[in-house]
């Protein structure tokens, strides 16, 4: 028992026994993208959007990920968010800049059973 406590291949056995071990415990409590419902989706966008966090916003986004995070954080930098609801299918952010209220919508999509937004905007037609 000793000669094997002491052999280097043993422990760097058990080292990555470990290591696995860790990575699919981490995979397995991984929080899914999106909310369960689109008011919920509404509100953490909403908070995301007034810390003016990308981070927060980033597992709320159906594509794009940080760039489109960052892009979207800092389009409302000099904004005040007043409220952010569920309404007609999207995200609706009413937020003041300069004096002047506003209006951006972020449509909902529904992937793998959550709600996201969409800021991309893409053309039609």
């Amino acid at each position: 028992m000793h000669r094997q406590l002491t052999n280097p291949r043993f422990w760097i056995a058990v080292f990555a026994a470990g290591w696995l071990l860790m990575v699919v415990v981490l995979i397995t409590f991984w929080p899914a993208p999106g909310r369960e419902s689109p008011d919920e989706l509404a509100v953490e966008v909403t908070n995301a959007l007034r810390a003016h966090d990308f981070h927060k916003l980033e597992p709320l986004l159906a594509i794009g990920g940080e760039d489109v995070a960052k892009s979207t954080v800092g389009h409302f930098q000099s904004a005040q968010i007043e409220r952010g609801v569920y309404r007609d299918g999207a995200v609706v952010i009413e937020y003041t800049r300069d004096g002047t209220r506003a209006e951006f919508r972020l449509p909902v999509e529904k992937q793998d059973g959550r709600y996201v937004v969409n800021a991309v905007i893409t053309p039609t037609g």
